[in-house]
């Protein structure tokens, strides 16, 4: 992994001892829970466009397979 930066945010007083939380349970730092937060969001986000983009994949494939089995077809008649 490449360098840290030291950030400053500003989160919600009850996120914040949720964190504290998990982080005495799980003896990792705040910053370490937070890191693998994002990278778990980033992740989700990544699943949900590729699921987003084959879905859009499939209607249009249907579309398309529809619209050659009506060529078909008539060719057929």
């Amino acid at each position: 992994m490449g360098s840290k930066q030291k950030i400053t945010i500003t989160i919600d007083e009850s996120l914040v001892s949720e964190i504290d939380r998990l982080s005495e349970e799980q003896k990792e730092s705040r910053s370490h829970l937070i890191e693998e937060a994002i990278r778990a969001w980033r992740q989700t986000q990544l699943e949900k466009e590729l699921v987003d983009g084959y879905l859009a994949m499939a209607k249009e494939d249907k579309e398309r397979a529809e619209a050659n089995l009506e060529a078909g077809v008539e060719s057929l008649r």
